[in-house]
C-alpha cells in the first residue's frame, strides 16, 4: 500500500469546455457533482468534443449556488438553471450509449452557433441527461461492479498523478519539447506524493477525508487510452505543437499494451456506494492499494 494525498479536484461541467478547479467536491455514483452534467450535441444528437472543435476550449464554466455560467471574452455570458422544468426530450449519442437527455433551449442553442459555429452543417444544442434515465458504465473492466455516469466518455471519475507527468514532461524536455500542464488531461482527482504511474499497477484508492477520518474506495478499471485533446491548449483552443504529447506517450512503456495512455479510469466501489453524497477535499489523504 502506497500512501499520498489528493492535490486537485476538477470538474468539466460540460463535456470538453473548460474545468473549474476546486477545494471540495460531493461525491456521487456518477462522479464528482456536476462533472459532465451537459454536453453539445448536433441536430443528429451527435456529441461534439474538442476532437473536432478545439474552439471549444476557449469556452470558461461556473457553477453558481444557482446557475451554470458559460463565458467567452467575445460573447456575453449565458446562464442555465441548475435546476429546471425542462420537458423537451430527444436523444444523443455518446460513443455507443444512447441516451436520453432534455434540451436547454434556443437561446442556449443560439449562444453555442455564435461562438463555435455550425457542426457538419447543422446548428447545436446544449442537453442534459434527462433524471429518469440511467447511463450504464460498462462492467468490463470494473469486475462487475455496476455505475452510472453522466456524459463521461466511459467512466465516472479519472484519477491522474503529478509524478506519470513529471515524467512525461522529462521525456519531452528531453526532446527539446515544452512541457505541459496537467489540465491537458483533464483528470477529476489527482493525485500527488506518490510513484509515477502506480494508478496503471493498482487496484483501488482508499481516501480518507481529513475532517473525520471517514473512507470510501474508487476502485481502478483500466488505463485512459488518450485521443488528440491533450495536444490542445486548454485556454486558447490551439495546437502548440503537432503530435505531441501521443507520440511522447505511446513510445513509453508504463502500461503494458501499445497505445498512448494517461490517467485510469474509475468507478465508486460497492463498499463506499454509503458515500454518496459526502464531500472529498483537497488535501485529503490517499492510499493505493
Amino acid at each position: 500500500m502506497v500512501s499520498g494525498v489528493i492535490s486537485e479536484l476538477v470538474i468539466y461541467p460540460v463535456k470538453s469546455l473548460q474545468g473549474i478547479n476546486l477545494t471540495q467536491s460531493l461525491l456521487t455514483e456518477k462522479g464528482l457533482q456536476w462533472d459532465r452534467h451537459w454536453m453539445v450535441v448536433n441536430e443528429d444528437g451527435l456529441f461534439l468534443t474538442q476532437r473536432s472543435c478545439a474552439k471549444m476550449a476557449t469556452i470558461h464554466t461556473a457553477i453558481t449556488e444557482t446557475h451554470l455560467v458559460l463565458t467567452h471574452p467575445d460573447h456575453t455570458p449565458l446562464e442555465i438553471a441548475l435546476n429546471s422544468d425542462l420537458t423537451e426530450q430527444k436523444t444523443a449519442t455518446v460513443w455507443k450509449s444512447e441516451c436520453q437527455v432534455l434540451d436547454e433551449g434556443k437561446k442556449a442553442s443560439d449562444w453555442l452557433v455564435n461562438v463555435l459555429g455550425l457542426w457538419r452543417g447543422q446548428t447545436l444544442s446544449l442537453v442534459r441527461m434527462n433524471p429518469s434515465f440511467e447511463r450504464q458504465v460498462s462492467v468490463k473492466h470494473s469486475q462487475g461492479n455496476k455505475n452510472t455516469t453522466h456524459f463521461a466518455d466511459g467512466y465516472p471519475f479519472l484519477l491522474t498523478n503529478t509524478a506519470s507527468l513529471d515524467v512525461l514532461n522529462s521525456q519531452l524536455l528531453s526532446q527539446q519539447l515544452p512541457a505541459i500542464p496537467m489540465n491537458r488531461f483533464r483528470g477529476n482527482i489527482i493525485l500527488d506524493n506518490v510513484p509515477a504511474f502506480i494508478e496503471h499497477q493498482s487496484e483501488s484508492l482508499k481516501i480518507t477525508r481529513h475532517d473525520d477520518n471517514q473512507t470510501c474506495t474508487i476502485d481502478f478499471c483500466n488505463p485512459c487510452e488518450r485521443c488528440n485533446v491533450p495536444g490542445i491548449d486548454q485556454l486558447t483552443g490551439l495546437v502548440p505543437t503537432a503530435q505531441q504529447p501521443l507520440k511522447t506517450l505511446f513510445n513509453m512503456e508504463h502500461v503494458d499494451k501499445k497505445g498512448a495512455f494517461f490517467g485510469q479510469n474509475a468507478v465508486l466501489a460497492t463498499s463506499s456506494k454509503n458515500m454518496v453524497g459526502h464531500m472529498i477535499y483537497v488535501g485529503d489523504k490517499v492510499s493505493i492499494i
